[in-house]
């Protein structure tokens, strides 16, 4: 039984103790009454006459302060969410924890509304959506009604390990009836790479491809002396010496504005293109078959064949490019040559790099399985037979 004036002296420092520690221990135990049990207990237990108060308040307030702060480290803010509290208070300028974007990803779906917006919607990194608006540039519309059926599969990746900018890699869209694919590829022996389509062709660089194949140019874009009429005149396209006959294809895919004969052109075809574009083949000797306005035509489908009528002096292709019918040179915006082809060896690293892209596209779940297998099917027909096309 321990005796009365040992228990005075005890309580006696633990009031001490109690008052040192102030008001960190009153508020971790909601009472000055609890601090003072506490602390006097401390007193009686651990303590020894040539232990101070103030060794032992020192003691008290520091396992406070570790405490108090191993329950502020406990709790982690929220990513997206306002921040977490403590007993001890709110977390307010806590940083939120920021998880890192994955080097690689992929999106696929069906299109509503415009591709544009479903890309937007889908939160397709923008870096992807650029590259997509540039690859396909003058060839899709992304801003086009979408219709039923349309669809969109993409994969991307980091471009490289010293920055966040990210790149496709591979993609197939389907848009009004049209199919567009592309590959990124880097050639054996080569630091950068490019688009090609599946089929292992190049994409143009340039918007529009050449829509004949022709002996020469007979006559540049650029004001000149007209060959008939002998004044000087702005000649508002290229002219393209070639047999009577030869097949004139279109430069790019679009809509047919017009099919019909109008004074010095002749016969003439005139496709409407994304972004203000129409391009103008004149001089026709036939159309091809079932051509009307308001028909979707794809890039390298047959428009008709090389002719003389209208006013010219012999068989040529008279093809003009306008932007907001304001005539542009069509060298600038036309891929005069082919681009070159891949190697044999090129060609085998090619299919062994893009095969596995090509296999993880097609895997890409959209609503329309079956749909998206007759597209590959599609894509891969034979190319000469879209352009054997009959004339009239």
């Amino acid at each position: 039984m321990m005796r009365a004036p040992y228990l005075r002296h005890a309580c006696c420092r633990a009031r001490t103790i109690s008052a040192a520690v102030g008001h960190s221990m009153n508020c971790r135990f909601m009472s000055s009454a609890r601090a003072v049990l506490l602390c006097g207990i401390v007193a009686l237990l651990g303590t020894s006459d040539w232990i101070s108060e103030s060794e032992i308040a020192s003691r008290v307030k520091a396992s406070s302060a570790t405490r108090s702060s191993l329950a502020s480290e406990a709790t982690v803010p929220a990513v997206d969410g306002p921040v977490s509290k403590t007993r001890t208070g709110e977390l307010a300028d806590a940083a939120p924890m920021v998880m890192p974007e994955a080097d690689s990803g992929s999106y696929a779906g069906r299109i509503e509304g415009t591709l544009r917006d479903t890309l937007v919607r889908a939160s397709v990194p923008v870096d992807i959506q650029e590259q997509i608006s540039r690859i396909f540039a003058h060839r899709l519309d992304l801003a086009a009604p979408a219709q039923k059926g349309d669809t969109y599969q993409l994969l991307y990746a980091r471009a490289d390990t010293t920055t966040e900018r990210k790149r496709l890699t591979a993609v197939e869209l389907r848009s009004r009836g049209n199919v567009y694919q592309a590959v990124w590829f880097v050639a054996p022996g080569h630091t950068d790479g490019d688009y090609y389509a599946f089929d292992g062709q190049r994409l143009a660089a340039k918007p529009f491809t050449m829509p004949v194949d022709h002996v020469r140019v007979s006559s540049p874009f650029g004001y000149r002396i007209h060959p008939v009429k002998g004044k000087h005149l702005m000649h508002t396209g290229v002219d393209f010496a070639a047999p009577k006959g030869a097949s004139v294809v279109a430069a790019g895919s679009g809509t047919v504005r017009f099919v019909g004969f109008r004074g010095g052109y002749g016969k003439i075809v005139v496709l409407s293109h994304p972004r203000g574009y129409t391009t103008h083949y004149a001089h026709l000797s036939a159309f091809a078959r079932d051509l009307r306005v308001g028909a979707q035509v794809t890039e390298g489908q047959p428009l008709g064949a090389v002719g003389s009528t209208g006013t010219a002096t012999g068989p040529h292709l008279h093809f003009e490019v306008r932007e907001h019918d304001q005539p542009i040179d069509p060298l600038t915006l036309t891929s005069r040559t082919g681009a070159s082809p891949l190697t044999t060896s090129q060609r085998v690293a090619f299919d062994s790099t893009t095969g596995a892209l090509r296999e993880k596209l097609a895997a890409l779940p959209v609503d329309t399985p079956a749909l998206r297998m007759a597209l590959n099917a599609e894509g891969t027909s034979n190319p000469a037979a879209k352009r054997n096309g009959s004339l009239v």
